[in-house]
């Protein structure tokens, strides 16, 4: 292509260096045009998953605070639904061989733990906290 320059004079070698720079700041535009609308497409779509994002936070907290809320709810009747598996299990009352004050120690000292069997309809993660 160099060659192809010498037979050119100096006002033709002039409007091809204006085609070139012509086209470059064409292509410039073009592509500076591209690159805006492309990060203008990212910013929607960053603010569409900030949105999102948000959205899915609040369900989040929400599923949270309704867990823990069932949680609470759950505890006193676990805790009522043991202490009748407790009952249900328990050695009969009138079994006084083993009440503290029939061998000598006062009922304040002695830490009730209650006893729950394996064979009872609570899981195992509830059954350990109780047994200690």
């Amino acid at each position: 292509m160099g060659e192809d320059l010498e037979s050119l004079n100096l006002k033709e070698l002039q409007q091809l260096e204006q085609q070139l720079e012509s086209s470059l700041k064409d292509i410039r535009s073009r592509k500076n045009q591209l690159m805006h609308e492309s990060i203008s497409e990212l910013q929607k779509k960053e603010r569409s998953l900030q949105e999102e994002n948000k959205v899915l936070q609040k369900e989040l907290v929400e599923k949270q605070k309704a867990q823990a809320a069932q949680q609470d709810q759950t505890q006193p009747q676990t805790s009522s639904s043991s202490s009748s598996f407790m009952l249900r299990d328990a050695p009969p009352a009138a079994d006084t061989s083993k009440h503290p004050a029939a061998i000598g120690v006062r009922a304040e000292d002695v830490a009730v733990q209650p006893q729950i069997p394996l064979r009872t309809a609570l899981p195992l993660w509830m059954v350990s906290h109780i047994n200690g």
